[in-house]
């Protein structure tokens, strides 16, 4: 793993930190658009700052960061801090339906490597999974039965009010798409993050010797499955690389070697996050300061 690091193509490991940026930037035009909705028209720069913040702030402590970048728009340029959380939580809506999107892709265009993984690793077939998945839905059915019969019990618990109160939040929030000025930029932005992703990924393939032959498609496979690394570890830490590793493992690339190709994409990612946050923190500082005065 090591030496496949140390024999890194700089030229391209820089480009993958280029493109992880851009990526943030195209998150901050997005939130920009939706902020327009509520008559909060702050800067590009401003809102793209604000995105940085809050990925630093969630190395550290996972989902903070969302309300640390809503406040610091609050502090700097007046921006509602509950609305503002709104349009967060559109943009995660849009995020989950994006991921499970092209993960329905993921399965239709390797399902040849999932099988394979699933036959190496626990000696069972992609398709053997239907019957599961098919309890699952059995269970939640009843799930579902249980809570219309015994419905307005379980409204009265704690629990129940709290994810109701996220279910109404995460909704609104959903709906204010809908008074997108345009609706279509909006979306043109949520596939440019993706696009920007795959392509990063691409470019952390090219990286390395033993995976620059990998195309598009591995990319595409890579970068939809290292993206579980995230949702479980803050910044997909330790177990993005591991993801990587048995992916590109499918791919017939050296274990050793998708790690070295995980850890290189985290490390492209994170090391623009840490660098452009600080900056950001300075940013948003100085620009109160000058509010104040």
């Amino acid at each position: 793993m090591w030496q496949s690091l140390s024999d890194t193509n700089v030229f391209w490991f820089a480009l993958a930190i280029v493109v992880s940026l851009l990526s943030h930037y195209v998150r901050g035009l997005r939130w920009r658009l939706l902020g327009e909705t509520f008559g909060c028209n702050v800067s590009k720069l401003s809102s793209f700052l604000a995105v940085m913040s809050g990925y630093l702030t969630n190395l550290a402590v996972p989902r903070l960061g969302e309300v640390v970048r809503c406040t610091m728009l609050h502090k700097s340029d007046n921006v509602p801090i509950d609305k503002s959380i709104g349009s967060v939580l559109t943009e995660r809506a849009a995020d989950m339906v994006l991921f499970l999107l092209f993960l329905l892709i993921t399965l239709v265009i390797s399902t040849d490597v999932l099988t394979n993984y699933t036959q190496r690793n626990f000696n069972a077939d992609f398709g053997s999974y239907v019957i599961p998945l098919a309890v699952c839905a059995i269970a939640f059915a009843v799930i579902v039965a249980v809570f219309c019969i015994f419905g307005r019990r379980l409204r009265q618990t704690i629990l129940f009010k709290k994810i109701a109160n996220f279910a109404k939040g995460l909704l609104q929030g959903i709906k204010s798409i809908i008074k997108l000025r345009r609706p279509w930029l909006f979306v043109f932005y949520s596939f440019a993050i993706w696009a920007l992703w795959i392509v990063g990924t691409l470019c952390c393939f090219m990286a390395i010797d033993q995976t620059s032959q990998l195309n598009l498609v591995h990319a595409l496979t890579t970068t939809v499955l290292g993206a579980f690394g995230p949702m479980i570890t803050p910044g997909g830490i330790g177990l993005q690389p591991a993801i990587y590793a048995e992916v590109l493992q499918s791919f017939a690339i050296d274990r050793a070697v998708g790690y070295a190709c995980g850890w290189l994409s985290w490390i492209a990612s994170q090391s623009g996050t840490i660098l452009v946050g600080l900056f950001a923190f300075v940013y948003f500082s100085f620009k109160k300061k000058s509010k104040d005065l």
